[in-house]
Formats: structure tokens, sequence, C-alpha cells
């Protein structure tokens, strides 16, 4: 989709000119991998804080449910390449890590540790107290 070549491309012109026109930011653009568009902007492939920073004002779902084929949250991705300056942006808009968002705070940790990202799984719990 559109949204998807603006997002993987880095393109905040092209981003803002979907949103202007009505595109869902919150709507699975991939239907096996079930990636919203924050998720997306979100990995480490991307790390594109720009163009999170624009789908956060939006108001895009920081909370979504995982990703169907590769089961992870924003959150879950940027811990599990070690993104630390993504990462502080989804805790500073309140990614969840308490209540529904346990699981969620538990994942990060444990794939922030598995791929030795240890400075990401610190800051995630010293985030969540």
């Amino acid at each position: 989709t559109a949204l998807k070549v603006a997002i993987q491309a880095g393109n905040k012109e092209l981003l803002r000119y979907l949103l202007n026109k009505g595109v869902d930011i919150n709507n699975p653009y991939a239907k096996q991998r079930g990636k919203t568009a924050l998720r997306a902007a979100s990995t480490a492939i991307g790390g594109y804080i720009g163009i999170a920073c624009l789908l956060l004002d939006k108001g895009t779902d920081i909370n979504a449910a995982v990703a169907k084929e590769q089961r992870r949250t924003a959150l879950e991705g940027v811990a599990e390449h070690g993104r630390i300056d993504m990462i502080q942006l989804l805790l500073n808009a309140g990614a969840e890590l308490k209540g529904s968002g346990k699981a969620q705070y538990e994942r990060a940790v444990k794939l922030a540790r598995s791929n030795g990202h240890y400075a990401t799984a610190r800051l995630i719990q010293s985030h969540c107290g």
C-alpha cells in the first residue's frame, strides 16, 4: 500500500499527504504479518523516529495487538533490536507495561536480553518500576 511505501522509505511528506487524505493508521496493512503503521515505523530496520512521532501525534494505537505472524507489539519489536531511542519514545508515549500490558513488558524484556540488548532491557524495567 502507499502507507507501507511511505513508512518503509521514511517519507514524511508522503505520510502527511496520506494522513490528510484520511488513511487509517491503525489498520494492519499486511494481511500476513499484521503490522500497523507504528510497528512498521518502529522496526530496527527503519527506526524512523520522525515517522513514529508523526503517527503518535495523529493518534496511532501505541498498544495495538500483536502482529499475527511475528507476534510482536511495537515495543517488543524495538526491544528485540535494541532500539533504545525508540523504546524511550514508546514508553514516553504510554506503552503499557502493567495490567493488560504485563505480557508485553515481559516479552519485551525477554526479547531484548535474548539478543544481548541488556541496556534496553534495563530501560524497560526501570520504566516499569
